[in-house]
């Protein structure tokens, strides 16, 4: 049984309205400021980054169920870009979940106890900052909701076919050359 559409559509629910508030902070730098928006954030990235787990395990059972046919190509291509978008939103969920638990301090308080963990958590936390804090986070978010759209036209246009509308037809010939 084909579970994964079933599955897929609640990951990427929240991982577009993930990447949408986080891009438009840059646009509008005064909702980056809003109490709010940071553990809504961290919510969507972290249930969604999980979930999108749960549809790659469903998607592969699901390859498993029209492997050798005609969708082939464009089902590893589709395969190929939900795992590297998932791989995107799980650097950004590490990051994220870095400074969740940097906010109270208590686990600089632990690593502290241990010179070896102090170090790693000191280099986890500029990894973190060098993330959250600069270009690096919009341009991923970017690349990930990119990524996302682009392995959902790649579904659909296996599911409804490559002329399912102009988007999916668009994505389906830059990947499938006839």
């Amino acid at each position: 049984m084909n579970i994964h559409p079933l599955i897929v559509h609640f990951p990427i629910a929240l991982l577009v309205a993930y990447s949408v508030l986080e891009i438009s902070g840059y646009v509008w730098p005064a909702s980056r400021r809003v109490a709010w928006v940071f553990p809504v954030k961290a919510f969507t990235l972290f249930v969604g980054t999980l979930a999108a787990f749960v549809a790659l395990v469903t998607g592969e059972i699901a390859e498993e169920l029209i492997e050798g046919s005609a969708l082939g190509y464009i089902l590893e291509v589709h395969s190929l870009v939900a795992g590297v978008t998932t791989i995107l939103y799980v650097i950004l969920a590490a990051a994220y979940l870095n400074r969740v638990f940097d906010k109270n301090g208590w686990f600089d308080r632990i690593a502290s106890s241990n010179a070896f963990l102090a170090w790693g958590w000191r280099a986890k936390k500029y990894i973190a900052h060098l993330i959250l804090d600069t270009w690096f986070l919009p341009v991923v978010a970017l690349l990930a909701l990119i990524g996302i759209t682009v392995t959902g036209a790649l579904g659909a246009a296996m599911v409804y076919g490559p002329n399912a509308d102009p988007f999916v037809s668009f994505v389906y010939h830059l990947f499938w050359v006839q």
